[in-house]
């Protein structure tokens, strides 16, 4: 990876993993539903019944990329046939495995960079990634990207949610609300192209109608799905 791309993990490490209290264990991310207008027990509700629930199943191996302290993991956990968790940071990973130590059917993944379990081939129906793409640099994108393309099964989806940065060339991630990367649906949508998988949907508002999805710092949600036949391997160029 390039100095950009290791720096920025090495900020995504400090920062999740010593810098960063976890005062209600990521519950404390309120601001889309503040955005939105709604109480966060409403919006939080709405996310998890329109994205997760659909998704996963009592038949499905689902892997959450970026897990934190267990926001949205309960979720897959108690729904899905297995759970992997993978984030950056040691300590998060062990909050989670303090939190779910009675579930059977989960695992922890302690990734070094973009790197998803290599024993996870073709074995996974769901990725999930909710708040950590949003701080990825481009190139740190890219790789997961490929590690999810690798590790989806034929007609398997990926949920990810990053920033939509209306100009990319001006945009500095250290000096923004959020701290969002330079990252737009273009971009995501040119890097999935790569990978051989598709984009089925980018997308702002889950719901239309009642205008609840992520419209704080102007993010956005896309939908990937992994073919069938699955697409020959590609090698990621750099």
């Amino acid at each position: 990876m390039t100095s950009v791309a290791s720096a920025n993990l090495q900020q995504n490490y400090l920062k999740w993993n010593t810098q960063y209290d976890w005062p209600e264990d990521g519950d404390e991310w309120k601001g889309q539903a503040q955005t939105c207008g709604i109480p966060y027990d409403v919006w939080k509700a709405s996310l998890v019944t329109t994205l997760i629930l659909p998704n996963v199943g009592p038949n499905r191996n689902v892997l959450e990329i970026g897990c934190g302290h267990g926001r949205w993991s309960s979720y897959l956990i108690e729904n899905s046939a297995f759970c992997t968790l993978v984030d950056i940071s040691p300590n998060c990973l062990d909050h989670c495995r303090i939190r779910y130590n009675a579930s059977r059917k989960v695992e922890y993944f302690l990734t070094t960079g973009a790197y998803l379990p290599h024993y996870c081939d073709a074995d996974i129906d769901f990725v999930w990634s909710y708040d950590s793409f949003v701080h990825m640099a481009p190139e740190v994108i890219d790789q997961y990207l490929f590690e999810i393309a690798r590790v989806l099964r034929p007609t398997g989806a990926a949920i990810i949610h990053h920033a939509n940065i209306t100009d990319l060339s001006s945009h500095d991630q250290n000096k923004s609300l959020g701290w969002r990367s330079a990252v737009n649906n273009s971009l995501v949508h040119a890097l999935v192209d790569r990978t051989g998988m598709r984009v089925e949907r980018q997308f702002v508002y889950w719901d239309e109608v009642n205008k609840i999805g992520v419209p704080n710092h102007a993010d956005s949600i896309t939908v990937i799905r992994q073919p069938t036949p699955l697409p020959e391997r590609k090698v990621r160029l750099g």
